[in-house]
């Protein structure tokens, strides 16, 4: 633990990771016993999460790294302690609580960022879909001030995505949601009333089969008389009774009947979780309800080959269309824009704000793994992230690799299932990259509508527009003529 707090105060200086500043300074003080950085950083990991040692001594433990540095900082924590333990008013208040609540979130949020730092953003698990909830709101607000104290040292995109993730990830294990079972399909258990009913169908059942076989015959099983006196007792129908046969057939008329209204019951009581269930996902899931609505034959029917899937595709992406460079109406149209320079972009943190207010919370992620909701809520990163995207624009070399890798999932259309030109392509990007390309197509967009760049046939891409009826609109008045 020494060495894991010397490399974390040799991290923040940039230029080296956290993990080579850990090896370095265990072989610095443990020469006799080497180890990798992977060993170690489990190993560190490990003690916090687990809570191996107390906090108190994880406090001798970082004093004990630099004891001339930390004597003030500890001389005013045990002011601070002191004053704190003075007044009544605070400690009914339950601040110490929160403190020692949020103390141990930040552990958390430690131990995963030491967990999944350096792991590639297409290997790492996915982050499950959180239903919305006071609570749930306010371990993200939690999780947000955390993320602020470790911003500052971030110079990397890739290391903001480490910290948003762990950050995504502390939340979700702390509502019980872990990002290693969350995938595991949940089994569909019958419920309490259906079971009630279908016991009773079951039992209604027997005692129709043991009167019909007693009807059916002359002289019945002693085992069946003995089942027929049991069933007559209950409905109050004496043997002796001389129209005993009558009066039992009356009453297997009443069980078959009880049989048909217990059914309609469950038919009712299963269309009715069908309804609650379609409205909990039109809710949750737009897209998902339709996609439901529409699945009906792709389900069971036969699949496209992978392997065919995969040359048509890579034909298709990876040939090169031909243009004319020199045809006529090149000149014209450049001609009839006026000479206007875009000035210099400057992403601020009101961009990212913007570009992710009309996106959708739990849409699907990209190989990042991190839905809009995160980045959305995630407010402390956002001047962190306008930096480091600013400096992609200025320095081109500095986007990372993910950028350009995406999952990309094919949608059935009508038709044949097993041709792959019936399928369309839906390729889910990081959204890191799709909160860059969205400042740039707002900035674009403002500046070609601010000097009117654009020509009247290219109304189809303007922003904000919907359907023809909107589009004729902005577009008859503009014509030659047009009133």
């Amino acid at each position: 633990m020494r060495a894991h707090y010397i490399a974390l105060d040799l991290a923040a200086e940039p230029g080296r990771t956290y993990r080579q500043h850990l090896v370095e300074v265990w072989e610095n003080i443990c020469p006799s016993r080497p180890a990798y950085a992977q060993l170690l950083s489990n190993r560190v990991r490990w003690i916090l999460q687990n809570q191996k040692l107390p906090r108190a001594e994880l406090e001798n433990i970082k004093a004990s790294c630099y004891p001339h540095v930390l004597t003030e900082q500890l001389s005013s924590e045990l002011q601070e302690r002191t004053s704190r333990r003075s007044s009544a008013r605070i400690r009914r208040s339950g601040l110490h609580t929160q403190v020692e609540d949020n103390n141990e979130l930040e552990q958390r949020f430690l131990g995963n960022v030491l967990k999944f730092s350096g792991v590639a953003p297409e290997k790492r698990p996915k982050i499950p879909r959180m239903q919305h909830s006071r609570e749930f709101l306010a371990t993200v607000k939690m999780i947000n001030s955390i993320l602020s104290k470790y911003m500052e040292k971030v110079d990397k995109l890739e290391e903001i995505v480490d910290l948003v993730y762990a950050g995504a990830v502390t939340t979700c294990e702390e509502h019980g949601r872990g990002t290693e079972h969350h995938h595991c399909p949940k089994l569909s258990e019958v419920p309490p009333w259906k079971k009630r009913l279908e016991k009773r169908i079951v039992i209604i059942r027997r005692k129709i089969g043991v009167i019909h076989a007693y009807m059916a015959s002359d002289s019945p099983t002693a085992k069946v008389a003995k089942a027929v006196r049991k069933i007559s007792s209950e409905f109050r129908v004496k043997r002796r009774d001389p129209s005993f046969r009558d009066r039992l057939s009356v009453v297997l008329d009443n069980l078959k009947q009880k049989i048909r209204a217990l059914g309609h019951r469950i038919r009712r009581y299963n269309e009715r979780c069908k309804r609650y269930k379609n409205n909990r996902v039109f809710y949750q899931n737009q897209k998902q309800f339709f996609r439901d609505l529409q699945e009906t034959e792709h389900e069971g029917g036969c699949r496209v080959d992978p392997g065919v899937t995969h040359k048509f595709w890579s034909e298709v992406w990876s040939s090169g269309g031909v243009h004319d460079e020199q045809a006529y109406w090149i000149d014209e149209a450049q001609s009839q824009i006026p000479d206007v320079r875009m000035a210099e972009m400057q992403i601020s943190e009101a961009d990212i704000g913007e570009a992710l207010k009309g996106s959708n919370n739990w849409s699907a992620p990209g190989p990042d793994k991190l839905h809009n909701y995160w980045w959305k809520h995630l407010t402390s990163s956002h001047r962190t992230l306008a930096r480091l995207l600013q400096r992609c624009l200025e320095d081109p070399t500095t986007i990372p690799d993910f950028f350009t890798v995406g999952v990309t999932h094919l949608s059935p259309k009508d038709g044949n299932p097993q041709d792959p030109k019936n399928y369309r392509p839906i390729t889910c990007l990081s959204t890191v990259y799709k909160i860059l390309t969205a400042v740039l197509t707002r900035n674009i967009s403002q500046h070609l509508r601010n000097n009117n760049l654009m020509a009247r046939e290219q109304n189809g891409g303007r922003i904000r527009t919907k359907g023809c009826k909107e589009l004729l609109v902005i577009y008859l008045p503009n014509k030659p003529g047009g009133n």
